[in-house]
Parts: C-alpha cells; structure tokens; sequence
C-alpha cells in the first residue's frame, strides 16, 4: 500500500507554493522559488499539495500565482483538524 500525502502549507510557509514570478515579487529577489522543483516532483508523485486560504486571500494570492497542481483550502487550521480526524499523522517542524 502506497502511502497517502497531504502537504498543507500556511502562514510564511505559503511562499513556498508560488510560482517563481510571485515568489520574487513577495520576496522581494530574481530567482525565483527554489522550492518549485520539490513541490512539483511531489505533486507529480501523487502528493496532494494544499495552501491555506486564509494566508492566499491575507497575502493577495489567487490560482494563477501558485505552482500548477496546488490547492487553495478554506483554512488550514480547519484543514488540518479534518485530516487528524480522518487518521493522517500530523508531521511539522515544532
């Protein structure tokens, strides 16, 4: 059995979900977002890859500013509580 992951970013983790163009504009740099090649390998692997709504509508963000493949939730908190109780283990850096 494979197992099933749920990425959900949010807060100033959100950046990581954005395409280069508004990675640099929020970021305020020329590179783009070093994290897209990740995220899309993962979204490309089947890992669904969510970013809080609440952070997307606080920081101006819409579909077109994130990498492909990504989803906007309602809110993270909610996002996440639902995922506990559907049996997900949570994994964060604290």
């Amino acid at each position: 059995m494979q197992p099933q992951v749920i990425i959900v970013f949010h807060t100033n983790a959100g950046h990581a979900a954005l395409d280069d163009q508004t990675y640099n504009v929020n970021r305020h740099i020329a590179t783009g977002n070093p994290y897209k090649p990740i995220i899309a390998d993962l979204v490309q692997k089947g890992a669904q890859v969510e970013i809080c709504g609440a952070t997307a509508k606080a920081m101006g963000w819409g579909k077109a500013d994130l990498i492909p493949g990504i989803k906007i939730n309602r809110n993270a908190i909610a996002r996440l509580t639902q995922l506990v109780q559907q049996g997900y283990v949570k994994i964060s850096e604290s």
